[in-house]
């Protein structure tokens, strides 16, 4: 039988919670399973013991009787559940009574008497006290049956009836019991929620930390293992957060230095008398300013500090639309966002015109696909062009990687178009999916969460 793994609960707590809480059910079932037979036992002993009291107390009014009234004697003696009957030396049973019963007879007579045991029974569970006769169990039916011979070497069989059945565990011990569980139920949930909750933490701060390097540093207590890792993970975050603040000095200091030289190139070109030569002079000074602009862009993306707000996306894509329908380009729109996005309205106007761009540049137009639901945000921006080969579909988006067959330098840009998009993407805890349509034509679907698109 092979067990189905997807009904085990997933998260850390609810497992340890279930390992916990089953090993604690087991162990009360039993605790309550040996009380149950430690009861039973110490009931049937004390029957037994009531049996031997009820057996001695006869023998004792039959032998104080004289034996021609020991007939009238009967009645008193007997009861619903004890029958006492005198029999002749031929209906003797031969067997030997099992267990304690004639010693404890004995000791209640002050003398030893001769005891057979009838119907095999006679010994049994509670310290041999408690006798039987063949299983023989039903109302009315003897359950302990035993032949004495009398001082006067008469012998009566004393049978007892019925035997009641084992009174059920009291209403107090159940409650107690159940109180017990509740409480130690709680005090588990309550050690396990404590042992997980720094798993959890450091794991919403890990995902906090891809889209806000300014997140608050966790805090360094609990445990010495928490400690040791909340301190780990913070040291890690100041880290980042230098290396990324460098980096963008570094872009500032870039961005000026190279604009710089350009401009004094541009304004050099402009004093070649060769027309054609200071065409292309300035034709590679736009390519190479081009080159700049999309590296700076791509280098900054995950700089962006901007924050996060709720956003229209029906009116972005809309406004997008408009924009390309300005410069003479096709652009059709379908679907509607149910409601606003929590999002950062230029980084997503920025991924969004990348792919809206790379659809006009290598299909000639473009077509906006919304899909909303409760847990994301599917815009898809397809195009009627060639697609990209299958074999090359898992490194399109690398920065500067730009497929021969379809997307040559001819057609513009360096390749970072689909790196940009699918950054901003991972800023927002989404991702970017790229797939060649079945009809022909590509399609790039921004995947945006909306249970993780939180103000950072």
């Amino acid at each position: 039988m092979r067990l189905n793994l997807r009904a085990f609960p997933t998260s850390l707590f609810a497992r340890m919670a279930l390992i916990l809480l089953s090993g604690l059910l087991t162990a009360q079932l039993a605790s309550l399973w040996l009380q149950w037979g430690e009861r039973a036992s110490v009931v049937s002993q004390a029957r037994g013991l009531n049996f031997a009291d009820r057996v001695a107390e006869t023998i004792r009014v039959l032998e104080a009787t004289p034996p021609s009234q020991r007939n009238a004697s009967l009645s008193a003696v007997q009861s619903s559940d004890l029958r006492v009957t005198l029999i002749p030396d031929t209906q003797v049973s031969e067997n030997p009574p099992r267990g304690q019963i004639q010693a404890a007879i004995s000791t209640r007579l002050g003398s030893d008497r001769e005891i057979r045991s009838v119907g095999g029974g006679g010994g049994g569970s509670g310290g041999g006290m408690h006798g039987g006769s063949g299983g023989m169990q039903a109302h009315g039916n003897p359950v302990r049956s035993f032949d004495v011979r009398l001082i006067d070497d008469q012998w009566v069989r004393i049978t007892a009836l019925s035997e009641p059945e084992t009174p059920a565990l009291p209403n107090d011990l159940i409650v107690q019991l159940l109180i017990t569980l509740v409480i130690v139920t709680a005090v588990v949930m309550i050690a396990v929620r404590q042992a997980t909750r720094p798993l959890k933490q450091l794991a919403e701060a890990a995902d906090t930390l891809g889209r806000d390097l300014d997140a608050p540093p966790l805090a360094e207590n609990g445990p010495a293992e928490t400690r040791l890792a909340a301190q780990a993970f913070n040291r890690m975050q100041a880290r980042i957060k230098r290396l990324i603040d460098e980096r963008a000095r570094a872009l500032a200091a870039v961005s000026h230095d190279l604009r710089t030289p350009l401009t004094r190139m541009r304004l050099r070109a402009e004093l070649v008398d060769d027309e054609k030569l200071r065409e292309q002079m300035a034709t590679d000074l736009d390519a190479m300013a081009a080159m700049i602009d999309a590296t700076l862009d791509y280098l900054r993306g995950l700089q962006d500090n901007e924050a996060a707000r709720p956003i229209d996306m029906n009116a972005l894509l809309q406004s997008l639309a408009d924009d390309a329908a300005v410069l003479g380009k096709s652009i059709s729109v379908t679907g509607l966002a149910s409601a606003p996005y929590t999002g950062r309205l230029s980084a997503l106007h920025r991924a969004l015109q990348n792919l809206i761009d790379n659809a006009i540049k290598y299909g000639h137009s473009a077509r906006l696909c919304i899909d909303d639901n409760p847990s994301e945000l599917r815009i898809a921006v397809e195009d009627e062009g060639p697609g990209i080969p299958a074999a090359e579909l898992s490194r399109v988006g690398e920065p500067y990687y730009r497929p021969d067959a379809s997307r040559s330098r001819e057609t513009g840009g360096v390749g970072l178009g689909l790196s940009i998009a699918r950054d901003i993407a991972l800023i927002h805890g989404g991702e970017l999916r790229l797939a060649n349509r079945p009809q022909g034509g590509f399609s790039a679907t921004l995947v945006l969460p909306r249970m993780l698109a939180k103000a950072p």
